[in-house]
């Protein structure tokens, strides 16, 4: 699907008071190695999230690089048949330390572009239930914005300590603008 479309349709998504005020954007540094891209939101022109394949790409290796040598994990032994280097413990190793440098990274709120693109193809086939249920950070987060998520049930929704700060960032953005009133920590008071 071309990205003008996605992203029509994900802005048709927000509730009325967001219409206008939120936007989607995207954009591919042709000129650069690999052409990296940038994936963002923004809230009254404020940029609220963003995803950087450049920005990603560092903080995984110096993430990588650290949970390697803090493990003490070994490079992949060489052998002519390739199907035993690619089986092997080391290289096993080698894949957990990446994906915790993923996990991690996530966890901060440092994503690649792919990580918004994905989000952005999935959302508009997902049911609100779905949406707010998703193991996906931003679409998680995207729901607190849906017109399918009403005022009464907005204020229903449990707020822990283990909720990512972006989806409480959206939360306290969409009560703002419905005039409902929180605690900065996220909870309705």
């Amino acid at each position: 699907m071309q990205w003008s479309k996605t992203k029509t349709t994900l802005e048709s998504f927000l509730c009325d008071r967001l219409k206008g005020r939120v936007r989607i954007h995207a954009t591919v540094y042709r000129k650069f190695h690999d052409g990296p891209s940038k994936v963002w939101i923004t809230f009254d022109k404020r940029e609220i999230v963003s995803a950087t394949d450049v920005t990603f790409a560092i903080e995984h290796e110096k993430l990588y690089q650290q949970l390697k040598e803090e493990n003490g994990l070994k490079p992949i032994p060489y052998h002519p048949d390739w199907n035993v280097m690619f089986q092997s413990e080391e290289r096993e190793q080698l894949v957990r330390a990446s994906d915790t440098a993923d996990e991690t990274l996530i966890g901060k709120g440092i994503f690649d572009s792919n990580y918004l693109y994905t989000a952005c193809m999935e959302y508009p086939s997902l049911s609100i239930e779905d949406a707010m249920n998703s193991e996906h950070i931003m679409i998680r987060a995207y729901s607190m914005f849906d017109r399918r998520l009403g005022k009464r049930r907005l204020k229903e929704i449990p707020l822990s300590d283990d909720i990512h700060p972006l989806i409480v960032e959206f939360y306290n953005i969409r009560c703002d603008v419905e005039g409902l009133s929180y605690d900065r920590s996220g909870t309705l008071e």
